[in-house]
């Protein structure tokens, strides 16, 4: 389930991560759902548009949660496919076009379920809709997972939560994996620099998430990595928008 080769040498890891993914509550996860709207603009901005070889491209959604991104992204590439007129099988078209994450288990199911019966309801075979559901869909945590190649767009609403709700053994391991995890940041800053690093030659990565980093003293590397080896596109202040399903506290922002 939990793949990663070195994190299997420490049963604290283990023990933390299965923790998370049978954690019930929301706010413990940093579970906060995005409106429709809000994920459309944010497809629009990094270019993830009807008009363009979405079957040739690569997209990576790390925080899939109930599938607020990945159902909007999975209708444009199937008009994208479907106008490209190929009569190669949809599997292996578009088989690898998509790779999104959840760590929690009944979460990772129900979205799973609600994919297939998308696919299922645009046509697609319940085998080949199956297959593509399988090969899309990741159960583990985005920060532990080695990612197969690299990304055309990363769009997503990283979870927010707080350094001190990470289990010890998993924060130290985070630790040790992302340079960006410094001072008080929180854990949304270190899923920014791994899907960074993710991205193709070209890539363009759209977040909405809390826009502290740009501010604050924990925000410090991160700054350096986008403005070494990366720009800033797009800002867009999300604070008076109600841009989630539920209220937030935090300082909420679009980043491209």
């Amino acid at each position: 389930m939990f793949d990663d080769a070195d994190a299997q040498h420490s049963p604290n890891v283990l023990a933390a991560l299965e923790a998370l993914a049978i954690e019930n509550g929301t706010q413990a996860r940093g579970a906060i759902f995005t409106r429709v709207e809000v994920v459309d603009f944010i497809l629009d901005l990094v270019g993830y548009t009807e008009d363009q070889p979405l079957h040739k491209k690569r997209l990576l959604e790390p925080a899939a949660g109930g599938g607020d991104f990945l159902l909007q992204a999975i209708g444009r590439l199937l008009t994208a496919w479907r106008t490209s007129k190929s009569r190669e099988s949809v599997v292996d078209v578009i088989g690898d076009a998509i790779r999104s994450i959840e760590l929690h288990r009944e979460t990772f199911t129900a979205t799973r379920a609600t994919v297939l019966q998308r696919l299922i309801q645009e046509g697609i075979t319940e085998l080949s809709a199956s297959t593509l559901a399988d090969r899309w869909l990741v159960q583990g945590d985005f920060l532990l997972e080695h990612l197969e190649g690299r990304f055309d767009f990363v769009v997503g609403n990283p979870p927010y939560v707080r350094q001190e709700l990470i289990p010890a053994a998993l924060l130290a391991e985070y630790r040790r994996r992302y340079q960006t995890l410094y001072d008080r940041a929180d854990l949304y800053i270190p899923f920014i620099e791994h899907s960074l690093l993710a991205l193709a030659e070209g890539g363009s990565l759209g977040f909405i998430c809390a826009d502290r980093w740009m501010k604050n003293r924990y925000g410090a590397t991160l700054r350096k990595l986008i403005a070494d080896r990366f720009r800033l596109k797009v800002y867009v202040d999300m604070v008076d928008t109600p841009a989630f399903h539920s209220e937030v506290t935090a300082y909420p922002a679009i980043t491209v």
